[in-house]
């Protein structure tokens, strides 16, 4: 019975803690009830009839016999001339008594309604909630359940509905402390952390619970902090502090409210503790800043406004640096110190030398953005910053068009190289195909006569005219001679 009624962890916490009573936990609802006290059910309709008959129907028979029909579900209150409180069960009663007397009629016995009558008791608990009574000044805690009892002391106060976070019953607390967060509770004057993912019992009224710490990462806006810079400009820089609770003892010890005067409720937020984190995340902060010297960051800007079509000078020149021109090295990529990661680590270490002593650990501060608070200052610096970009621009065009001017040049170097080449190829080979052919017709007459007049044909061009005085043998000399 009692394993089926506690589902819920307190009631099992509680009843570990061995607060929880069932001594006058009722089964089912016929045990309320004491036999040979309380009056059971003994007439009928006809049996009060014919009992008034054997009266012959006199006013005798109603002070002589009380009749009482008590509905389902309720009881029928009566008292005795004893002064005996007793209950009478559902049905119909024939009380053939002057000295018992109904009183308060007849109740319900159900959750809504909690049966006093005189030194009986009967209470109803439901389900999530428990019972709280008070006997000769000693708490006594139900569980959920049908209970009854007789007693002179003993006094049923209220039920507790057990799904708040914090229940305070009596002298008792009950705390139930969700994962991510941490109870502080005071223990006659001696702090004790309840960890979270539990339930706990603060079992006597010296043990007060105090406040929920979170455990969770907090990120926080620091806004307009102004610091100077290492050259004394004033800068006005927006950021965030990311930090968590480390050690919750140690915070709650060191850095939180917990001791309530005068009744003072305490809230459960952690707001002194914050403002601590913020005025340390501050301090590091503008310690960092004055270590920036500010001005010399705008040869960055100068760098940003590099066109994208300009390649860099160490892109261009990269390479053996052919032609005798000696390559530049490769530039590295300029940073703004204000953004530096390992600056700002410094000051987050520099931020949790301070914050650890009290149980919190800054996790990061970042710079969201940061500018001289001097708009005139500004408005000279980017000038400067402009005019550097343009120089910038102006060299680096100067000697991008100087190498493209030597690229040029050895471009044409070698093509001429080529095509002398190729030109030498080509006489070598047509020299080979002269020596071939000549050595070929050498070999034949037929073909050395023919090849004389093929050449003595070329000798003669269409224009020339030939007179011949002597006989025609003289013809075939002259051609010959000149062929050679």
């Amino acid at each position: 019975m009692v394993g089926t009624q506690l589902h819920d962890l307190s009631l099992q916490v509680m009843l570990e803690a061995g607060l929880l009573t069932f001594d006058h936990m009722k089964p089912t609802f016929c045990d309320i009830f004491v036999p040979g006290l309380d009056l059971q059910p003994n007439t009928s309709h006809s049996a009060n009839l014919q009992a008034r008959a054997r009266w012959l129907f006199t006013p005798c028979y109603d002070f002589a016999h009380t009749e009482l029909t008590v509905p389902a579900g309720e009881v029928g209150l009566l008292v005795t001339d004893e002064n005996d409180y007793i209950f009478a069960q559902p049905g119909m009663h024939n009380i053939a008594s002057w000295f018992i007397q109904p009183i308060g009629g007849c109740r319900r016995v159900d959750a809504q309604t909690n049966i006093l009558h005189g030194n009986r008791t009967i209470v109803t608990v439901e389900q999530g909630t428990v019972g709280y009574a008070m006997d000769q000044g000693q708490p006594v805690l139900l569980p959920p359940g049908l209970h009854s009892w007789k007693s002179e002391t003993m006094r049923f106060v209220r039920a507790y509905d057990l799904s708040a976070h914090v229940v305070e019953i009596g002298p008792y607390t009950l705390v139930t402390v969700d994962e991510g967060y941490a109870a502080i509770t005071q223990n006659n004057g001696c702090q004790q952390v309840l960890a979270g993912g539990h339930t706990f019992v603060l079992n006597h009224a010296k043990w007060r619970f105090e406040k929920f710490v979170t455990l969770k990462i907090q990120t926080d806006d620091l806004e307009r902090v102004e610091a100077a810079s290492a050259d004394n400009i004033v800068m006005c820089v927006n950021s965030t502090v990311v930090w968590r609770i480390e050690d919750v003892a140690k915070a709650a010890a060191m850095a939180t409210d917990t001791m309530a005067l005068s009744g003072r409720k305490l809230s459960a937020d952690i707001t002194m503790l914050r403002n601590d984190v913020l005025k340390q995340a501050i301090a590091s902060l503008a310690g960092f800043i004055g270590s920036v010297n500010y001005s010399n960051s705008f040869h960055v800007s100068a760098a940003a406004q590099r066109p994208a079509s300009i390649p860099a000078v160490a892109e261009l020149m990269d390479g053996d640096g052919g032609g005798g021109t000696e390559a530049l090295p490769k530039a590295s990529a300029p940073e703004n110190p204000m953004f530096d990661p390992q600056q700002m680590t410094a000051a987050v270490e520099h931020a949790n030398a301070t914050t650890m002593t009290y149980g919190c650990k800054v996790l990061s501060i970042n710079i969201i953005s940061a500018n001289p608070v001097d708009r005139n200052l500004m408005e000279s610096l980017a000038s400067g910053a402009v005019a550097a970009a343009a120089a910038l621009q102006a060299e680096t065009a100067a000697r991008g068009q100087a190498e493209a001017s030597r690229i040029a040049a050895e471009a044409k170097a070698d093509t001429l190289r080529i095509e002398a080449e190729a030109q030498a190829q080509a006489d070598v080979m047509r020299a080979k195909g002269s020596k071939e052919a000549a050595e070929l017709i050498g070999s034949s007459d037929v073909a050395v006569e023919l090849a004389k007049i093929d050449r003595s044909s070329q000798a003669i061009s269409k224009g020339d005219k030939l007179f011949f005085g002597q006989e025609p043998s003289y013809i075939a000399n002259a051609l010959g001679r000149q062929g050679n």
